[in-house]
């Protein structure tokens, strides 16, 4: 997934056109995940929701590069993102109702954090070793088989031919879709045991439950509007979600530009989830200790240094420290906003907040950061583009800070669900 730019950028598509295609995952993602989510807690079948949405997106992915034409694979990349938006936060929902303490959850996301960087960091390496080898040899192929084709029926010579023209055709960036299909069996079949360890622990849970308890959906979106922290929460992460936005879709087309190749992409993806790993496990208590404000703030502060430092790398090697900066930023982001938007959720929203979360960073943020990303490097080129960037944000973060400071007092540290107030009693 990190090399759908580079890519697109293979393929001749410009600026805007990357920032487009990468407008159009995360801006789908913002309109239909918190549907989903409702969905999820509507219907209380979370796992059928994920298989067929999982499967569908599968799908969707390797059809993007079947064609290079741009409106195709805008089109296959919004198909896939309909139905990709809840496999995340799904899957990030059912984890924090089986876990006893949801600040363990950054344990559990960690070993993500590590299979995106290996695995992401072998592809990088697939694609810089990657070259044009027929199999077999064209007139090889010709003179050997050319007899016993046509002792074939018809259907078998265009079966045989048709494996022949696509396998001459996956190399380079296209083994990645293959690659991206391979990957995928497992987390089926991880999927499907953990449905099954769920069935088991439902059954308790199942007792336990009160269906009166359950928020509507409109009355719970409301009491978010009215609560002044979680507005602020889901500003501070609206803004990270931008920032992501630009970063994601041009640092590796600036990696590019310094002459940069899938192996140092895939060093930096590598780098990048080595260094996240510790700050998955000990974000629990780091949340607790400074609260999901600080540390999203925090997070803002990174993206500047991040901005600065691929703004004036000058080989592809200098951009390692921004890889590792943006694992420790992520691992201490994602988990520290998962715990807080979980543990605000009115009751039996659990997944539509979590869907809303993903929706805010996710889709709305991105989409908005890649669009103004690929118009800003399409006028002013990647180094501009990364310096305006950092001012912004470090601006942002100057506006946020003299806020908190005025604040003083804040359910960051100590995250309750929003519920209403009973009628007859006073605040």
């Amino acid at each position: 997934m990190p090399y759908l730019p580079v890519y697109y950028h293979h393929l001749g598509h410009g600026g805007q056109i990357i920032g487009l295609l990468g407008a159009v995952k995360p801006f789908t993602t913002f309109l239909v995940a918190p549907l989903w989510g409702l969905i999820a807690d509507q219907t209380q079948k979370p796992f059928v929701i994920l298989n067929i949405t999982f499967l569908v997106s599968l799908v969707g992915q390797l059809l993007v590069g079947v064609r290079h034409e741009a409106l195709y694979i805008t089109f296959m990349v919004f198909l896939t993102a309909v139905f990709n938006a809840p496999v995340k936060s799904l899957i990030d929902s059912m984890v924090m109702e089986h876990i006893p303490e949801q600040s363990s959850y950054g344990r559990l996301r960690l070993w993500g954090q590590m299979g995106f960087g290996v695995a992401s960091s072998c592809v990088g390496i697939l694609l810089s070793k990657s070259k044009h080898v027929p199999w077999p040899d064209t007139n090889d192929f010709s003179l050997s088989t050319e007899n016993t084709l046509a002792r074939l029926p018809s259907f078998l010579q265009k079966l045989v031919q048709f494996t022949d023209k696509w396998w001459r055709s996956m190399t380079g960036y296209k083994l990645l879709f293959l690659t991206y299909a391979a990957l995928s069996a497992p987390t089926w079949f991880c999927i499907q045991a953990f449905r099954q360890m769920d069935e088991k622990s439902k059954r308790v849970a199942k007792k336990s439950r009160k269906r009166d308890e359950t928020t509507k959906v409109g009355e719970g979106l409301l009491l978010l509007l009215q609560n002044a922290d979680a507005l602020l929460f889901f500003s501070l992460v609206l803004v990270v979600g931008i920032s992501s936005g630009v970063i994601e879709n041009f640092a590796y087309v600036r990696m590019r530009e310094v002459g940069g190749t899938g192996k140092q992409m895939g060093l930096s993806r590598l780098v990048s989830s080595l260094a996240g790993a510790p700050m998955f496990w000990f974000s629990g208590p780091l949340t607790e200790t400074l609260g999901a404000d600080r540390v999203i703030v925090l997070s803002l502060l990174s993206y500047v240094t991040r901005f600065l430092i691929y703004a004036f790398m000058r080989n592809p090697y200098h951009g390692l420290p921004a890889e590792a900066l943006r694992g420790v930023t992520f691992a201490a982001f994602w988990s520290t906003a998962t715990i807080y938007a979980h543990r605000v959720s009115p009751p039996g929203l659990h997944a539509t907040m979590l869907m809303f979360l993903n929706a805010i960073y996710g889709g709305l943020g991105q989409s908005v950061g890649a669009i103004i990303g690929g118009k800003m490097q399409h006028r002013f080129g990647t180094v501009k583009t990364f310096l305006y960037s950092a001012g912004v944000d470090l601006v942002f973060v100057c506006g946020v800070v003299a806020y908190l400071n005025i604040r003083q007092d804040s359910s960051f540290k100590n995250p309750k669900p929003i519920v209403a107030r009973k009628r007859g009693k006073q605040s």
